[in-house]
């Protein structure tokens, strides 16, 4: 396992206790992920990924790396593709980060970490860097919660913490629970019990809770499922630490609202891997695959796994048949399909008047909108609008417009388009550093770092940063 000349290697580098116990735990996580890694979650390797280990105040230790070592690392006598840096780092968290332009799972390995809570740290991380890699447009999994809602939770409601309390304490007796019929009653109660509350709490919160579930609680629950696989294996060498993780998880359900001293976005550590195990329990691991195909959170999957929605899927397939759903879904998708064919000509047809067309564009942040007309606001695509009479652009004190003309907002490109009049009536003026005004009857503008071009009719003002 860990060699002499590894430690010769690391004679600059931290105790060797340490550096042994963090090599045994990545070489477990390289094993279980070579081979049980769909057991933990369909398609997830972390065999496959380099781990960059910090220990506070003496530097990072770089495991598993192809090719030459990033700048700045030595390399490690006796260990293929391990590194040292020496670096205090007592900033450092476990995250995940980049280096050398490849994604990386960050651990900081503490001294009371033991091999078991490294080889779920490093599950948990590495599970991070997978969901990053899955995100996709339009999915929820890989998308992450809007973490500055923490700043506007509603933690002195007590109805609200009653509430969370309550639902601890149900999952907590699910994951004891020793039938399958006694764990979805439970199951079924749980969902009874969040989804009262979070219509109470509203639905960014609520949005926030099962992102957060699916976020971070599906990596803790990857950190549970290795490190209960790892305790399965004979010669897995800290199976006592194995334990004590897991009656820290249990424990932590039951005390889901008291540690005060906590940010209460941790406590979906807690409920996201009981989820996932009653899950686990119920229905098999074919949720994981349904949660990603179906877009779901983890609080829906349970919802269908545990026959929750059963009496409203019969209502809906009643009311389906009834009224001959397949009809008016035909009918909807040439609707749609005209819709868009149709708002498409609208923008062309805005964009074909004679004159002057204005592209207006930003460099290095989002264009900003501080005045809609929402009444005379069209969809044209995705990330697509069409501002058919008014619109007001700013970006701070840097940039201001006001339009009376339609204009065309393509969020995807953070641009603006408009026809803003003849040559005759548009005058520009430019000044030092940038600072650029544009007039016509129909256009207001001002900036005051900007780059001014003209190619044909087209004038494009492209906001700097």
């Amino acid at each position: 396992m860990v060699t002499a000349a590894l430690f010769l290697g690391l004679m600059q580098g931290p105790p060797a206790e340490t550096t042994g116990r963090i090599v045994t735990a990545h070489q477990w996580v390289e094993r279980l992920g070579r081979t049980m890694g769909d057991s933990i979650w369909p398609g997830f390797r972390p065999d496959t990924m380099p781990v960059a280990y910090v220990v506070p105040g003496q530097g990072t230790l770089l495991l598993s790396w192809r090719g030459e070592l990033p700048q700045g690392f030595l390399p490690i006598a006796g260990l293929a593709g391990g590194g040292w840096r020496s670096s205090a780092d007592r900033g450092a968290a476990s995250t995940g980060t980049e280096l050398d332009g490849r994604p990386t799972p960050q651990v900081v390995v503490n001294d009371s970490a033991g091999v078991a809570s490294l080889v779920g740290l490093t599950t948990h991380e590495a599970f991070h860097v997978f969901e990053a890699a899955s995100k996709r447009e339009g999915k929820r999994f890989g998308r992450g919660e809007n973490s500055f809602l923490v700043t506007s939770y509603p933690v002195f409601d007590p109805q609200n913490e009653a509430g969370m309390a309550l639902e601890g304490r149900i999952l907590a007796a699910a994951e004891q629970a020793e039938t399958k019929a006694r764990k979805r009653t439970l199951a079924r109660q749980f969902l009874a019990v969040r989804e009262s509350r979070q219509r109470a709490l509203g639905a960014e919160l609520a949005d926030f809770e099962q992102l957060a579930e699916l976020n971070e609680g599906l990596a803790e629950y990857t950190l549970v499922r290795v490190v209960a696989l790892a305790a399965r294996q004979r010669d897995f060498p800290d199976r006592t630490g194995a334990a004590r993780l897991q009656t820290g998880k249990l424990t932590g359900l039951h005390k889901l609202t008291e540690d005060v001293k906590l940010s209460i976005r941790l406590r979906y550590y807690a409920t996201g891997p009981a989820l996932g195990l009653l899950l686990d329990a119920l229905e098999g691991p074919s949720w994981k695959t349904r949660l990603i195909t179906q877009n779901l959170t983890v609080q829906e999957a349970l919802a269908e796994a545990s026959g929750y929605r059963t009496q409203e899927e019969g209502l809906r397939r009643q009311a389906e048949s009834t009224f001959v759903i397949a009809k008016l879904r035909s009918a909807a998708d040439s609707g749609v399909a005209g819709l868009r064919a149709y708002r498409r000509a609208q923008v062309d047809s805005v964009l074909a008047v004679p004159g002057v067309q204005l592209v207006l564009t930003v460099e290095g942040r989002a264009l900003g909108l501080c005045g809609i007309d929402p009444q005379n606001l069209l969809q044209v695509e995705p990330g697509v609008l069409l501002h058919t009479r008014w619109l007001q652009a700013c970006a701070g004190d840097a940039f201001q417009a006001t339009f009376n003309t339609p204009v065309v907002q393509d969020r995807n490109s953070q641009s603006l388009r408009a026809v803003v009049g003849a040559d005759s009536s548009v005058t520009v003026t430019t000044g030092a550093q940038g600072d650029v005004r544009i007039e016509s009857p129909v256009v207001s503008l001002h900036a005051t770092k900007a780059e001014v071009s003209r190619d044909g009719r087209v004038l494009t003002v492209k906001i700097k940063s």
